[in-house]
């Protein structure tokens, strides 16, 4: 490996491997960087352009409680089979997915609910300073808007909404309830359907995921970055000694590195198996449609928490972004997710046209929706940070931070026990 790359720093700890060039793998070579490490970014596709692209653009900060309440036990046979729904599994996929469900469903207690909100919110409340320090480095200011985000309630909806409210006050999360008149004061386009909404005031979204990736992986290139194209098949102790770990390429390339961070989203269970964790995560399918010229009709995020989607204002339009679908990440998507997110925008908006394109992506999801943060059993060299579930873009910065400061022998700036790779035995 060439060293003549040098990050600003006045030295450099060695040489750290970041696989997955995601806003997370890129939010992490940006923090090694800074920690004084000569970083190289790999992936088998371009930065920024698998889930990172396509996701709901909001910074949730609020986002304390996890997808797991305790009602969902009662809810999800009902969630589950109806055709229309925010909460989809596939028959097909529903042997391999039973596993993570009940564990998913073991961690909807009101005890665990309430320590695994406690554990994200050790990571939310620093989140934006993390992101603060990367955006304002990589002039990524201009790609991010701080007017808040909405959850709409329909009329019956109105003790969900009491709720949410409630349960995340003692979280010190700005938050309100908004009644009709100042809800449609607030956002014109929302018809009479909307009822109340729920205000958080503290949220930031971004105008365009993408662009905010390659604007920090222009930055990770200025600082010395160097990114390679390729699929990592093993990590070994490298013959060399010391403390070099070998990554091995599918096409026979090998790189050495001092450190290496797996920030390898849905495709990390198989690469923390072969170092000796068994972890269980799988794949939450989120699908997007774009309303291209509606761009305008919303002011900020707006959330209809029981369909499960955000519409979000952007760049390109109207992005109409969510649902939850656990089919792995082989089987092709199901257009009827996109009619779903469509049907549920006009709903609440009058959209006349035909949504310009669709996505579908991996969201990395752990069952009491925490991220892994922490090292591997066989390879102390290897650090992982994947399994963000919906608040990848959100916790990107901070987990990012957090494995800077582990893979350079500092204390970390947040206790990562409740994140550690060891935690499910």
């Amino acid at each position: 490996m060439s060293t003549t790359h040098h990050t600003r720093t006045h030295h450099t700890r060695g040489h750290a491997l970041v696989v997955g060039a995601g806003v997370v793998g890129i939010a992490t070579a940006l923090w090694l960087q800074r920690h004084g490490w000569r970083v190289t970014l790999l992936d088998r596709q371009l930065p920024g352009t698998a889930t990172s692209f396509g996701n709901a653009c909001t910074f949730a900060t609020y986002s304390v409680e996890p997808v797991a309440t305790p009602g969902i036990w009662r809810q999800a046979p009902a969630l589950l089979l109806k055709p229309d729904s925010p909460l989809k599994v596939r028959p097909a996929y529903l042997g391999k997915i039973a596993p993570w469900l009940w564990q998913f469903l073991r961690h909807s207690s009101e005890q665990r609910v309430h320590a695994i909100s406690r554990d994200l919110d050790t990571l939310l409340k620093p989140c934006m300073s993390s992101w603060g320090t990367l955006l304002d480095d990589a002039q990524a200011n201009h790609l991010i808007r701080h007017d808040g985000s909405l959850y709409i309630f329909e009329t019956h909806e109105r003790r969900v909404a009491e709720e949410m409210v409630a349960y995340h006050l003692p979280f010190e999360v700005p938050i309100r309830l908004v009644e009709n008149h100042e809800l449609h004061a607030m956002e014109p386009a929302l018809n009479a359907r909307a009822a109340l909404g729920v205000e958080l005031p503290g949220v930031s979204r971004t105008l365009d995921p993408y662009a905010l990736s390659l604007c920090l992986f222009q930055r990770f290139l200025a600082l010395g970055g160097r990114f390679e194209r390729g699929e990592l098949r093993d990590i070994h102790r490298s013959s060399a000694g010391g403390e070099q770990v070998s990554a091995v390429l599918a096409s026979g390339q090998t790189l050495t590195a001092e450190r290496v961070a797996l920030c390898t989203g849905a495709w990390s269970k198989q690469l923390a198996k072969s170092l000796g964790d068994e972890l269980p995560q799988d794949t939450e399918r989120g699908y997007h449609v774009l309303f291209e010229q509606a761009g305008a009709v919303l002011n900020r995020p707006v959330c209809w928490g029981a369909g499960g989607f955000y519409m979000t204002p952007m760049a390109q339009g109207l992005r109409v972004a969510g649902t939850v679908e656990f089919a792995g990440t082989q089987a092709a998507p199901d257009p009827r997710r996109y009619r779903y997110l469509a049907n549920g925008a006009r709903r609440f908006l009058n959209l006349q046209h035909e949504p310009a394109s669709q996505w579908m992506g991996f969201r990395s999801s752990m069952p009491d929706s925490k991220p892994v943060v922490g090292q591997s059993r066989l390879l102390p060299q290897v650090f992982y940070n994947f399994g963000h579930g919906h608040v990848g873009l959100t916790l990107g910065a901070v987990t990012g931070q957090l494995l800077a400061e582990m893979a350079s022998g500092l204390q970390t700036s947040v206790p990562l026990a409740p994140f550690s790779p060891h935690r499910f035995g």
